[in-house]
């Protein structure tokens, strides 16, 4: 029924509502909350520009190959970079082969 706080400095706060639920349909006016607290960590990094680049490439790769999937018809590939003061700007463009058509037989 108290409120604690955690003892991180950086940290998330996840809340949960659960409300009682008598019938299918009938809620009573009462609620669960839980309250989850994750520490996070904060890290900094000095890359030099070709490291980033070749980190963001790899992730931005990773990703792909996840939404593609094994039957990967890659035609061509394209990496374009933009660089400001103090970041870089990676940015992948795949042309991938897929076929999307389906076969069906037409009947009259």
């Amino acid at each position: 029924m108290y409120k604690t706080l955690p003892k991180f400095q950086n940290y998330d706060t996840i809340r949960e509502r659960k409300k009682i639920k008598l019938f299918s349909n009938l809620y009573l006016p009462i609620e669960l909350v839980t309250d989850t607290y994750i520490e996070k960590n904060v890290e900094q990094k000095t890359y030099s520009e070709e490291e980033a680049k070749e980190i963001l490439v790899q992730k931005l790769e990773n990703e792909l190959s996840v939404e593609i999937g094994e039957n990967k018809n890659i035609i061509n590939k394209q990496i374009n970079e933009t660089k400001s003061d103090e970041q870089i700007e990676v940015e992948v463009i795949y042309e991938v082969l897929e076929n999307i058509g389906t076969k069906e037989k037409i009947i009259f």
